[in-house]
């Protein structure tokens, strides 16, 4: 899609996913979604906008208070209501509105609308670091948290090259170790060892303490997650209340996502062929492992899905002549 393409899909808004657009134009650099939250430092995205690589298109909309679900906004897929709470920068990538997607995470608030729509997704601890160590938030169950910053993309070269950008990142030549879950029977095309998870889409205190013994013995993990939000309402204020909204939430099939974040983790999402399935690689936020990470993680991407690229991203589904126009 061109940019003045782009431009018209963020006036026309299909999806009321856009707060306001600001003029962009063609060979200027790549269009930036930046979600409306204040966690999200004006000076880190005038730094990108220096580099002459990235221009600032549209602010885009999230979930209320920060939300797991978006009761406001649609997945274009699947007519649900969307993950959140990075919502609508999710819906503007996936639309190729925008290039990169910026958003903050909580608890799996960039990760899961990422993964959702079958988009790149990347969080770390280390993207605006100073800033970001100024904000503390407590989830709905009760974890005290800081967000970090994370980057959804449709290409992954495009989410590589803005992660090289603003994270500092070390080559490491040594042996590595991968591991995954005893239930996980993919083939990969590197070498991974098998280790008993836990119950991914339970307890998020459990799988938080997972993290912190496994994460420090490794360079990364996966986990191979979803369908999110295809079924269930993925959403803790809705599943707290009694045993059946718990297992409809569970049906939303959000698992480690949730947690990566509050470990003070690193995590890239790469879409399976699935809907709404990732492989899901999480790691300590250390250069050398994030560099491991992204790195092996690569070798897990597909082709984009043709249908969703000419469906949704061709300008005549979305500006179509009218009767007797």
């Amino acid at each position: 899609m061109k940019v003045e393409e782009m431009k018209y899909l963020a006036n026309l808004n299909p999806f009321s996913s856009v707060i306001r657009s600001f003029p962009v134009s063609e060979g200027n650099g790549l269009l930036l979604g930046v979600k409306n939250d204040f966690h999200i430092s004006p000076s880190f995205i005038q730094n990108l906008i220096d580099t002459k690589n990235y221009q600032l298109h549209t602010i885009d909309a999230m979930a209320q208070g920060g939300r797991a679900i978006d009761l406001k906004l649609i997945n274009p897929i699947t007519g649900n209501y969307i993950s959140g709470s990075s919502s609508g920068t999710a819906i503007n990538v996936f639309l190729g509105m925008n290039d990169i997607g910026i958003g903050s995470d909580g608890g799996g608030s960039v990760l899961a609308p990422a993964m959702c729509l079958n988009l790149f997704g990347f969080i770390s601890y280390l993207i605006d670091k100073e800033n970001m160590n100024l904000y503390s938030k407590v989830s709905t169950d009760d974890i005290r948290f800081r967000p970090s910053l994370g980057y959804i993309a449709k290409d992954f070269e495009v989410l590589k090259e803005i992660v090289k950008v603003t994270l500092p990142l070390e080559k490491d030549s040594s042996a590595h170790k991968i591991v995954i879950s005893s239930a996980d029977n993919d083939n990969y095309p590197f070498e991974v060892e098998r280790i008993d998870f836990p119950d991914i889409y339970g307890d998020r205190k459990e799988n938080i303490q997972f993290l912190e013994q496994v994460l420090p013995t490794v360079d990364f993990l996966i986990s191979k997650e979803g369908p999110v939000d295809v079924e269930g309402f993925g959403d803790s204020v809705f599943g707290h209340f009694d045993e059946r909204t718990k297992q409809i939430q569970r049906k939303a099939k959000k698992g480690l996502l949730r947690v990566a974040n509050m470990v003070g983790a690193t995590a890239i999402s790469i879409p399976t062929n699935e809907l709404g399935v990732s492989y899901l690689g999480i790691c300590e936020s250390i250069p050398s492992k994030i560099a491991v990470m992204i790195e092996k993680m690569e070798k897990l991407v597909i082709p984009q899905d043709e249908l969703v690229e000419r469906y949704f991203r061709d300008t005549e589904t979305w500006f179509r002549k009218g009767y007797g126009e």
